[in-house]
């Protein structure tokens, strides 16, 4: 009996085993390709590697990416809903009882057999094979389906679209990997200067309460020192959450297992020359994806204008049958039949005239509409470049401040060392050094961010990461 069970268990877990090997072979490759890797990185990640993943692990450019793709099918079918089309059709037929009309084709007679004069059937049993041909000569605009017809030439502009469409979403998916790196990066490195102001704050503190015991200061320069103190350990704290939180949605975002300690390259992308705003605001920013979004959907509004306009004109459609019947017996028929059909609307109370010019205002409405995205863009360039050039200044003023402190900490030190200047000078000073280096850092990384919401607004017309 046990040797019975086991074997029993052994053959339910090779069958499990089997179904679950089948299953992963027959899951699309699409849903692979948003598990998380645990395969773990043994380098650190630049920017350009995180930008690669980022694109291939997207799920929003994988949806535009099918969307195109079944836009590309959806050309194709309106496309072959303009050629000819045969439909087919057979059938087994058992009855029995009298014909209702004296216009019956086939008569069976009693016993299942053919009688042409018999009023009864007993059992009868016939075969039938039909075929029929469709070809809308004149249709919607379309002649003989070999112009592109509005319905068409609709559905090519939604692909255009779509094609537009994923291009600003692939300009997003960047701008977004290049702003949380930029910022993690500079988390990370940023709190090497909040550990050395916090050890610093740390002795400043230590020493005033030794010079309060001697009566040397006031409680108040005490009070102010543990204040700075708690300010660096708090703004440490954030800096840590801050590059731990970039951290796990850099991860996700790159399709890993999100983690706290990714590894991330410590050095930052050398901030570009801006390009001039001839380059972005002149003939180039007449091909930007928005602005190509934009007539495509004036494309589109004017092809379902077209298309309603022609449903008010006549439609020819080819129309062609043919029909065979067996009853088994000697009352076999065939019947062939063609002809041209002409459809012509008539009166329909205005509902298509309404529908007609319900489509020429929105393609009036999406033509208009054209110069306000134009506005839109140019003001969103326009507004960054601002932007860089202000922090430019603030970045110049930063730096000659940090030369200035940098030379002060090195004659304070060089007093210090020969006992000429007090024994908190020195620290003060490397603190004011420290947060002016912070200032300048931060304002370096905003813009490179800045840098990659310029090429993002320039819509590929300047390119500083690829």
């Amino acid at each position: 009996m046990t040797k019975s069970i086991h074997h029993r268990s052994r053959t339910l877990r090779s069958n499990l085993l089997s179904v679950l090997a089948l299953a992963s072979f027959l899951l699309p490759v699409g849903s692979k390709a948003q598990e998380p890797l645990e395969t773990p990185i043994v380098h650190p990640l630049s920017l350009h590697e995180c930008i690669a993943l980022a694109l291939q692990e997207s799920p929003t450019l994988e949806a535009g990416r099918f969307e195109l793709a079944a836009a590309t099918e959806e050309v194709r079918a309106a496309k072959e809903k303009l050629l000819p089309r045969i439909d087919g059709a057979a059938s087994y037929l058992f009855f029995s009882g009298s014909p209702a009309n004296k216009f019956s084709i086939v008569n069976v007679g009693t016993g299942g057999n053919v009688g042409l004069n018999s009023n009864d059937i007993d059992l009868g049993e016939v075969e039938s094979y039909s075929a029929h041909l469709s070809y809308p000569l004149f249709k919607d605009g379309s002649i003989l389906g070999l112009n592109n017809g509005p319905a068409v030439a609709g559905k090519e502009a939604r692909k255009r679209n779509l094609a537009w469409t994923n291009k600003l979403a692939r300009d997003q998916v960047i701008d977004r990997i290049t702003d949380t790196f930029v910022t993690t990066v500079s988390a990370q490195n940023r709190a090497g200067y909040a550990a050395r102001r916090v050890k610093l704050l740390q002795e400043l503190a230590n020493i005033t309460e030794e010079q309060q015991k001697q009566g040397l200061s006031l409680p108040i320069d005490l009070k102010v020192a543990q204040g700075q103190l708690k300010g660096a350990q708090t703004l440490a704290k954030i800096l840590r959450e801050q590059a731990v939180a970039g951290s796990i949605e850099l991860s996700r975002s790159l399709g890993l297992v999100p983690t706290s300690d990714l590894r991330l390259e410590s050095t930052l992308p050398e901030p570009p020359e801006p390009p001039p705003a001839e380059k972005i605001l002149g003939a180039s920013l007449n091909q930007h994806p928005s602005l190509q979004v934009q007539r495509a959907t004036i494309d589109q509004a004017k092809e379902d204008y077209k298309l309603e306009r022609y449903r008010l004109y006549p439609s020819v459609n080819l129309e062609g049958s043919a029909l065979y019947i067996d009853d088994y017996g000697s009352s076999n028929a065939s019947i062939f039949a063609g002809g041209i059909t002409v459809s012509v609307p008539i009166f329909d109370f205005g509902a298509q005239l309404s529908v007609t010019r319900a489509k020429l205002l929105k393609y009036k409405a999406e033509r208009a509409r054209l110069l306000s995205v134009a506005d839109d863009v140019t003001a969103e360039v326009v507004k960054t470049y601002q932007e860089i050039y202000v922090l430019s200044q603030n970045i110049l003023t930063l730096q000659d401040k940090v030369a200035k402190n940098e030379r002060d900490l090195q004659v304070t030190t060089s007093q210090q060392q020969q006992g000429i200047a007090p024994p908190l000078t020195a620290v003060e000073q490397e603190l004011k050094l420290i947060a002016k280096r912070d200032d300048l850092d931060s304002l370096m990384v905003r813009r490179l961010i800045l840098y990659s919401a310029l090429q993002k607004a320039a819509g590929g017309s300047w390119q500083w990461i690829k």
